[in-house]
């Protein structure tokens, strides 16, 4: 495209990418940021996201600025700031409206929206359908630019020193023992392993694999889901529910021999740092694997036979699962 050949060579490349949902829509946009470093390397690239996801991104590499969608005057903003492009991977319409409203150049987004007429660089796909993952498509917005994509996905999640030590004070065991983390909530983003299922694998693991430490995470309004596991295990489960921030949740998977969880936000921070993981999908677009899947080489995940009936998973086959990662874990 001539025009946007001429944008590229200027010095300076100023692009917003907006995905103001959940932790996984945006750790899953990660990869679309480095890449589009790679094909604009004079790309200046802002981030908007909620501020539900505060130090997430803190340090990230590529993302050279962070901005949160609940502390800024939308108008104001892209005023003050003049971006060249804006890359809406989680459309909405009041975002669009205002992309277009402030004379962005070039605004890209899906093409299958009513008010898809205020982007003009459209992407023609239906996500609902789940041929493929999600950051896949987030990937294939970059095909504006008429480039070549890599869809080689790769993360870069840093935390320094310091950051680990403030975690540690807070723990009543040590980052480098052998631990465990289950992750029982979901918020309701997927259909859930049920959780007298899921409660029962602690019971497993004490038994088989005793030299584990179990820690239970969430956030404050699952209490009462992980209250449940303390009230059977007793000290036998460490309860860190509403305990420790989203970016101490990310250190603490990354330490972890094993991480379990449903379909949920934290599965893809695990898939990210390339932890071992067990996760539970459903097989029905558009909740399933194929789109929703963590990116870990190191991940197992576990569904129905058939259908999304989710009671239907044996507990052989979870427990299973969990023995070959902890049978054999070295990371």
């Amino acid at each position: 495209m001539e025009g946007l050949s001429e944008l590229q060579e200027q010095r300076e490349v100023n692009v917003l990418v907006s995905r103001t949902d959940k932790i996984g829509d945006v750790i899953l946009t990660l990869p679309l940021i480095t890449e589009l470093k790679r094909l604009v390397p004079n790309s200046r690239i802002s981030f908007l996201i909620s501020k539900k996801l505060e130090n997430l991104i803190d340090g990230y590499k590529d993302v050279d600025k962070v901005f949160f969608v609940e502390d800024i005057n939308l108008n104001n903003f892209l005023k003050e700031n003049n971006f060249d492009i804006a890359i809406s991977v989680y459309p909405r319409k009041e975002l669009a409206m205002a992309f277009y409203k402030a004379g962005i150049r070039y605004r890209v987004g899906t093409a299958y929206r009513l008010y898809s007429v205020l982007f003009n660089q459209r992407i023609k796909e239906h996500r609902k359908y789940a041929e493929k993952h999600e950051a896949d498509y987030n990937l294939n917005l970059l095909s504006f630019l008429g480039k070549e994509i890599s869809f080689d996905k790769k993360f870069f999640f840093r935390y320094s020193d310091e950051e680990m030590n403030v975690l540690q004070n807070k723990l009543s065991f040590k980052l480098d023992e052998k631990f465990v983390v289950i992750h029982p909530g979901s918020k309701g983003s997927a259909r859930d392993l049920p959780i007298d299922k899921i409660i029962k694998i602690p019971e497993y693991i004490i038994k088989n694999h005793p030299d584990y430490k179990i820690v239970i995470t969430g956030i404050p309004q699952e209490k009462p889901i992980t209250q449940l596991f303390r009230e059977i295990y007793k000290d036998k489960v460490i309860d860190l529910a509403g305990e420790i921030s989203l970016r101490e949740l990310l250190i603490l998977i990354d330490k972890s021999r094993l991480f379990i969880s449903n379909s949920t936000g934290p599965i893809h921070i695990a898939g990210a740092l390339n932890r071992n993981i067990t996760g539970f999908y459903p097989n029905s677009a558009p909740m399933n694997a194929t789109r929703w899947k963590p990116l870990s080489t190191n991940a197992k995940v576990i569904s129905p036979v058939s259908g999304d009936d989710m009671s239907t998973i044996e507990d052989e086959v979870i427990s299973s699962a969990i023995s070959e990662f902890l049978n054999h874990s070295n990371i």
